[in-house]
């Protein structure tokens, strides 16, 4: 029913051929092999260059999907076979042509591919530790295995959440160099981007997006300027955090420079801060309870916010600021507020959360 629903709807639907391509290769993402095989089945290419290199990645991705799917070893030799008679100098040819040989003398090792499912239940089950070590033997152990690509960036994935970028900056290159030119050292090479990315290493993980905007792979473009998308927002996002803490730093310095030169005092508490102070330990209190992670952020915020408060006051009244030096004075103490709120969300890692929620809404 799953086939005759994917292959009725890529029928229903006029798109291109290379939309169509993305459209099968999502279905296989999406857990849905024979869907996907159905789907690259029904695709015309059409007629010129452009169609027979179209033509030719359908064909590597009918034979990689089956190889991968592990219940048609000779299906998939046949079609590595088909693919290289048809483009013995097409950029998966090497590839295709390694995997048929492969298959040829090994077929399916049983141990790696139950090894390999037993990890995965094992990691369901909350054994992180082990799991994690047994995927990294396997992947050593199996170079030849089909799913290693897939184990390596389960790997890398697992390292990432564990914040040991360099260690999953290596598996993701031994996909690089285990497979080069095939589509998952592509994804491999801009995961690495993304890494460079949240490192702060902009320069090198902008190299690696501009370089695959050329690819001839459209998807490999695609991914590109999404990547490519990702780096300029979390470039931005840092300056933004740098601009913040300046604004912010230089305000509060100046409001304690001023303060000292002028002797002033602190007390009493500024009305503001009388007001404000209950309701933020109220509200700081209730949203701990909710999620400590955020309710620590809003916390951060509020007590930064106090302090702000509390310099402001007291040099408010020693200075006697008056017209339109004092609207420029608040203007300016509004927006060293928003620079910690913003430093504080940066550095909680909740930038996407608080954006997120801006677009779509609390309920999203």
């Amino acid at each position: 029913m799953t086939i005759a629903l994917a292959l009725a709807s890529l029928l229903a639907a006029p798109q291109s051929p290379i939309a169509g391509l993305g459209a099968a290769l999502a279905l296989e993402r999406q857990g849905r092999p024979q869907d996907a095989l159905v789907a690259l089945g029904a695709l015309r290419p059409p007629a010129g260059p452009e169609g027979a290199a179209l033509q030719g990645r359908v064909l590597y991705e009918q034979a990689r999907i089956t190889d991968e799917d592990l219940k048609d070893p000779i299906g998939a030799s046949r079609l590595y076979a088909a693919y290289v008679a048809a483009f013995p100098r097409g950029p998966y040819a090497g590839l295709a042509r390694d995997r048929a040989d492969y298959i040829a003398r090994n077929g399916r090792p049983p141990e790696a591919l139950a090894e390999y499912e037993d990890v995965l239940r094992a990691f369901s089950r909350g054994d992180l530790g082990g799991s994690l070590a047994r995927m990294e033997t396997l992947a050593e152990k199996y170079p030849g295995f089909p799913l290693r690509a897939r184990a390596c960036f389960w790997i890398a994935n697992v390292l990432r959440q564990q914040e040991r970028y360099d260690e999953a900056e290596h598996w993701l290159g031994v996909i690089v160099q285990g497979a080069p030119g095939s589509r998952d050292a592509h994804r491999a090479e801009l995961a690495i981007a993304q890494l460079e990315s949240g490192r702060d290493h902009f320069a090198a993980a902008l190299a690696i997006d501009r370089r695959f905007l050329d690819s001839p792979d459209p998807l490999a473009r695609e991914l590109a300027r999404n990547q490519l998308e990702f780096t300029l927002e979390a470039r931005t996002f840092r300056r933004l955090f740098w601009l913040g803490l300046l604004v912010a730093g230089g305000l509060l310095v100046g409001l304690a420079v001023g303060i000292v030169r002028r002797r002033a005092r602190l007390l009493p508490l500024p009305f503001e801060l009388r007001l404000y102070g209950p309701i933020a330990v109220l509200f700081s209190l209730l949203t701990v309870y909710e999620s400590r992670r955020v309710g620590g952020a809003v916390s951060a915020i509020f007590a930064s916010g106090a302090l702000l408060l509390l310099l402001n006051g007291a040099y408010l009244r020693a200075a006697a600021v008056r017209g339109l030096r004092r609207w420029l004075h608040l203007l300016a103490a509004a927006g060293a507020a928003a620079g910690i709120a913003y430093c504080v969300v940066y550095s909680t890692n909740l930038t996407e959360l608080v954006v997120d929620t801006i677009e779509q809404g609390a309920d999203r």
